[in-house]
């Protein structure tokens, strides 16, 4: 169904990106949820913002059968009402293990959004209008999630609960979906995608891909948790200062998300190796700096190379894999949510080496380095299609 030039429609399904990627709008309140919750470790409540990622995996691995009983239209509304409900509860109910399960809700319904996302925009459009619609995914998201982590970051004067108020979001696109978006039965397209699916067992190449997105992003989730903490340890700012962080990694996804194409083009499979580069160069300026600058700083590049190589590592799987359908895509999704789940456990991994949050942040740079003198082995040798 060629709906190239249905704004409305493009509109309607972009919108969606702002309330997933606002999935780390709240990691800037770990230090005053630590204060909050004195009783309670704060690997445990940095759990508010790697949860969602274990949940997200759980609708992605749901949205097809989902999909076959409500549509993918339906599989959205849901998604967004998880979404909506599951953001706004800890306004209301700011006790821990209430928001804890109501970060379980939100990830899920993220994992159905961008399940549902992916396929509605193969599905719709076709040529460069597909190819421009992935691209505005990433930058979109990171729009939003700049956005959404800076609203919370102001509303924190009122109080680290009510920072939570940023998804109200879900609802408000929650009525563009159900006006804009057209009905599409999940039990049609699944007979269409069996038809040509390639049922054989999942080459090796398929699983690199998912055990690097799993080492990639588990890595950059480092500076997602850790930055806002850097910023208070060390006196350079508040945790005000420290939500900013992430809107600062959030432009750089939004800069990342606008490049990307280009990027791609030019450089082929140079790109993986950049990206791992500039991941690096950010860490590791958000070691060596004394202030909020060079964190930032760090936090924008680390935005960047994550929005290169994510976009990069799930196109591989849909280009080369092609033939095995949602499956591969779905692979590399679920490796990229367990990676940002199991984060507070390498962070804490890190800890025993050293206490020295900069320290951590050195080792995270080198991991990155090794990962890019692998990504450029690989290239060489074509051992896989990176």
């Amino acid at each position: 169904m060629n709906q190239n030039n249905n704004l409305k429609l493009k509109i309607a399904l972009l919108s969606t990106c702002l309330v997933s990627a606002s999935l780390n709008a709240v990691t800037g309140l770990v230090p005053e949820m630590a204060k909050a919750f004195p009783a309670i470790p704060l690997s445990a409540i940095e759990l508010i913002a790697t949860v969602p990622s274990l949940f997200q995996m759980v609708g992605v691995l749901g949205g097809q059968f989902t999909a076959k009983k409500l549509g993918y239209k339906g599989t959205m509304a849901l998604a967004l009402l998880f979404c909506g409900l599951g953001g706004m509860i800890p306004v209301f109910l700011p006790f821990f293990p209430v928001i804890l399960v109501t970060r379980c809700f939100f990830g899920t319904g993220c994992g159905l959004l961008m399940s549902s996302l992916l396929t509605l925009i193969v599905h719709f459009f076709e040529g460069q209008t597909r190819s421009t619609m992935i691209g505005l995914n990433g930058g979109i998201s990171g729009l939003g999630s700049a956005f959404a982590t800076f609203t919370a970051g102001q509303l924190l004067v009122f109080g680290w609960n009510v920072s939570f108020c940023v998804y109200f979001l879900g609802f408000a696109v929650l009525a563009l979906v159900m006006l804009f978006v057209p009905k599409v039965s999940g039990t049609d397209m699944a007979a269409a995608e069996s038809a040509k699916k390639n049922t054989s067992p999942l080459p090796m190449g398929l699983w690199g891909l998912g055990f690097l997105m799993f080492a990639a992003v588990m890595l950059a989730t480092v500076y997602v948790i850790k930055a806002s903490t850097l910023i208070t340890d060390y006196g350079y700012g508040t945790a005000k200062e420290g939500s900013l962080a992430i809107t600062f990694l959030s432009l750089g996804s939004f800069a990342a998300g606008v490049t990307y194409g280009k990027l791609r083009a030019r450089l082929g499979e140079l790109t993986l190796v950049l990206a791992f580069m500039i991941c690096g160069a950010g860490f590791l300026l958000g070691g060596v700096g004394g202030s909020l600058t060079p964190v930032w700083t760090g936090a924008f590049l680390l935005g960047y190379g994550y929005l290169i190589f994510m976009p990069f590592i799930q196109e591989q799987a849909s280009r080369g894999y092609g033939p095995y359908g949602e499956t591969a895509t779905n692979l590399v999704l679920v490796f990229q949510s367990v990676g940002a789940f199991v984060t507070p456990w390498l962070s804490s991994l890190f800890g025993v080496i050293s206490s020295d949050l900069k320290v951590q942040f050195f080792i995270t740079a080198g991991c990155f380095a090794a990962l890019t003198i692998g990504a450029v082995w690989s290239g060489r040798k074509h051992a896989v299609s990176l």
